[in-house]
């Protein structure tokens, strides 16, 4: 398949979407706590969700932006059975096993009304609203359908704190009842009671489980449908202030209870136990012209209008209790305690804006993208590498970019080149437009799929976060800021040229960037600011702007005897043992304080500025206040005072260091062998004003001096492997100004202004060599696991990222205009 036959359906049509219509795959996965998901309603911005269980009686509230819990509705004493919304989505209604309805303000989350029967009712299990009619319909254990008119004021009960929340006895069984939950003070609200006369007794001969509100042809006015567990269906007349009136009696044919109704084109679809559609329909929903069904099996279908399925969903590992749908989403509850969310077809509605379509385009980008698994450094992946780089390509290109690949080392991964040009119009500013030019790669850290939770090289969505290898290192941050330049595009908004230099040989040391870079210069010369999003907040609820790095000498250090691998029992004690050597090297390294022994190791290291200095305080600050926001420094923040935490910090951040990672030796390492060859892995970290070459000549200095005052007979090697140099941006310089304002202008508060103690090999070779200053914006946060495993990112990071991206490279515009 070609490029632009992969990326064809990153068109922004109104079919694109996250998913292909036809996949089976689930968009993203909630989890309740420890309830079973009994009941859903959903704006096109909001979740609400009702369980059974522990925490039943809570209605939980999720962001279907970010697909993060966003609060929960408290107030039932049972499990939340029944949930509609207004046809406005201002209010949404709740039925409960404790026998009450509640109404709930969904701008404010506040319960507006709380309505109970005159008499016992048992279990609440359905509710219906008609807007003409302003009624709410209820359905009951108890066989009754009670309905209450919002517009009779004579239905109000005075507000008394010792008001039962119903009338039920106690000894009632109670169908799907949560644990009891003690509530405190409620805030005041409309009590409501409905009358002997709002009540139609011994509606069915069975509990009233559905409710469904319809029309009819050549019948005026709103019909009511009911279903109950005799299995027939009953169709009632509705009037203005009148009680319902019995019409029609739909038999059922078979001895099982009707759980769920759906109006659809003149068809009215039942789901019963032992059901047409399958056995034990629990839940049914209407979406455009099709049918969508739930059952115990776990399945949910999608039917047309013969009566054939489409479609089949089956990731539940139970029953499928409930199901709901929005423009976008259909959206399905279970028994395992889970909410699926599924891309369904927009039809031919278009989208309100391109950002909405954007960012669901850029999902379906990183979902195909990780699928590829890029592992440099394997030769086995090298063509996976490749593909994956052509994708990256495509991508670029069909949303607007001129791209091409540009060869790496022989053996080893392209790298990959885009632009997006700044509009040709721009003519109030004077000489040609800035040059931003953004630096990330493509290929990833492997993965050991047995201690994933999910299959790492597929793009899983649960709680709100991303899962999959690459996700946040650094798939995802790459595609939010070719997203943010493409959207600035075609708003025609961009005014600076925004060029993508992406490797595939990041996380093998960048085996041939350089080279690649230095072949194809007249690309990346002119460029006037270097902008890369490779690392994380300091913690998980404040943002940050990275401004320093630390750089990286790895080296091995290998002693060999000229003997072959011999046994101790026979030679221990008569020859010269390399890994006793090796372990006398190694111990004259570090101090007993764990600063390194080299000599002129800290000759050089830049002095702390007072303001620089005054950069900690608001991080320390944070990290006393809000340790439960900060996962990853919490072991650093505990038992120390502040003035230690500074100094903690700044050990990890602008301190050089020596580290020891690993000693192995030859043969079979069993413990009666003295091996021939020890060998050892150690490193070093940089700082400014620390020079490389001066670094790695005293490190091999000292250890061939130590090496040379043992009395032994082996030999020494020292192999400088990877080196990466220190990076330091300026934290006053007009770029990262710019980047401070995006990142305020998107989180609502200013960033921590941080450094990191790991290195990125690239970014201070291309300050240098281009004479452009870097900016770093991390997106994830510091439970990303990069490199580990469930690697992740915060959807809600991703998105606001991008915007993030967007608003920098708006934000240029106001700076003075580069010189031609």
């Amino acid at each position: 398949m070609s490029d632009r036959q992969t990326m064809s359906s990153l068109s922004r049509s109104s079919s694109t979407h996250v998913v292909n219509s036809n996949s089976s795959s689930c968009l993203h996965t909630l989890t309740q706590d420890e309830d079973s998901v009994l009941s859903l309603a959903a704006t096109e911005k909001l979740l609400f969700s009702g369980g059974q269980g522990v925490h039943g009686s809570d209605i939980h509230v999720w962001d279907l932006e970010h697909f993060r819990l966003k609060t929960n509705l408290k107030g039932h004493l049972g499990s939340i059975l029944g949930l509609t919304l207004r046809d406005d989505g201002k209010w949404l209604f709740s039925s409960s096993g404790d026998g009450t309805v509640r109404v709930w303000d969904t701008e404010t989350f506040k319960c507006l009304y709380h309505i109970h029967s005159s008499q016992d009712v048992g279990d609440v299990f359905s509710i219906v609203f008609s807007p003409s009619l302003n009624t709410l319909y209820i359905g009951c254990q108890n066989t009754s359908i009670q309905w209450f008119d919002f517009s009779d004021a004579r239905q109000d009960v005075p507000h008394s704190p010792n008001i039962t929340h119903s009338l039920r006895s106690h000894n009632t069984p109670q169908f799907f009842q949560g644990q009891a939950n003690s509530k405190g003070p409620e805030e005041q609200v409309t009590r409501r009671s409905i009358p002997d006369s709002s009540i139609y007794q011994n509606s069915h001969f069975g509990y009233v489980y559905c409710l469904l509100l319809g029309k009819v042809p050549n019948v005026e006015g709103e019909i009511l449908f009911s279903g109950s567990g005799e299995g027939d269906i009953k169709l009632w007349k509705l009037q203005k202030g009148k009680p319902i009136e019995p019409w029609k009696t739909l038999k059922a044919g078979v001895d099982a209870s009707t759980l769920t109704l759906a109006l659809h084109d003149g068809f009215l679809f039942c789901g019963s136990q032992g059901g047409n559609i399958k056995d034990d329909v629990l839940a049914l929903v209407v979406r455009g012209s099709q049918v969508y069904s739930a059952s115990a099996d776990g399945v949910v279908k999608q039917w047309n209008r013969s009566f054939e399925p489409l479609q089949t969903w089956s990731d539940h590992s139970g029953s499928v209790l409930s199901l709901t749908s929005t423009q976008d989403y259909l959206i399905s509850g279970g028994s395992d305690k889970l909410i699926k969310l599924w891309a369904i077809a927009k039809g031919n509605s278009q989208p309100e804006s391109v950002d909405s379509a954007a960012e669901d385009v850029m999902l379906y980008a990183l979902e195909k993208w990780i699928s590829m698994p890029t592992v440099s450094g394997v030769p086995a992946q090298l063509e996976e590498c490749r593909r994956g780089a052509k994708f990256l390509k495509a991508v670029l290109q069909q949303l607007g970019a001129e791209s091409h690949l540009i060869p790496g080392a022989p053996g080893h991964n392209p790298l990959v080149y885009g632009q997006f040009s700044a509009r040709a119009d721009n003519s109030e500013k004077q000489g040609r437009p800035l040059n931003v030019l953004v630096y990330g790669h493509y290929d990833v850290i492997a993965a050991d799929i047995k201690k994933w939770d999910h299959p790492p090289f597929k793009l899983t969505g649960k709680d709100g976060y991303l899962y999959g290898r690459g996700a946040s290192d650094n798939k995802g941050p790459i595609l939010a800021c070719i997203f943010a330049a493409s959207e600035l595009q075609e708003q025609q908004q961009l005014d600076v040229n925004v060029k993508f230099l992406i490797e595939g040989e990041e996380e093998n040391g960048s085996v041939g960037f350089f080279q690649a870079v230095e072949q194809n210069i007249n690309l990346f010369e002119e460029a006037d600011v270097i902008l890369l999003s490779n690392s994380y907040w300091l913690g998980e609820d404040i943002p940050c702007l990275t401004y320093g790095l630390r750089g990286v000498i790895h080296s091995t250090l290998t002693i060999n005897s000229k003997n072959v691998d011999l046994h101790s029992g026979v030679d221990g004690g008569a020859v010269s043992e390399p890994l006793i050597d090796m372990v006398k090297v190694l111990s004259e390294l570090v101090n007993p304080d764990r600063t390194a022994k080299i000599p002129g190791f800290y000759d050089c290291i830049r002095p702390l500025t007072s303001h620089e200095d005054a950069l900690y305080d608001p991080i320390v600050e944070d990290m006393f206040n809000n340790p439960s926001g900060q996962r990853h420094w919490d072991p650093l923040a505990t038992g120390v005072t502040k003035e230690e935490l500074k100094k903690k910090l700044m050990a990890r951040w602008r301190n050089p260091s020596l580290t020891i990672h690993q000693v192995d030796v030859s043969g079979p390492k069993n413990r009666t062998v003295i091996p021939r060859s020890a060998k050892a892995s150690v490193s070093m970290r940089i700082v400014p004003d620390q020079e490389v070459a001066d670094i790695t000549k005293s490190f091999e200095e000292h250890v061939r001096n130590v090496f040379g005052q043992l009395d032994t007979e082996n030999e020494i090697e020292i192999d400088i492997k990877v080196v990466a140099d220190w990076w330091l941006g300026d934290t006053e310089d007009r770029f990262f100004k710019a980047a401070e304002s995006a990142i305020e202008q998107e989180w609502g508060q200013k960033p921590l202004f941080i450094r990191e103690g790991g290195s990125v090999p690239a970014i201070r070779w291309l300050e240098k060599r281009l004479k452009a200053a870097a900016v770093h914006i991390p997106m994830g946060q510091s439970s990303d696991q990069a490199h580990l495993n469930n690697e992740r990112i915060r959807l809600q990071n991703l998105n606001s990222g991008k915007r993030v991206i967007k608003a920098f490279l708006k934000g240029l515009r106001t700076l003075e205009t580069a010189q031609p």
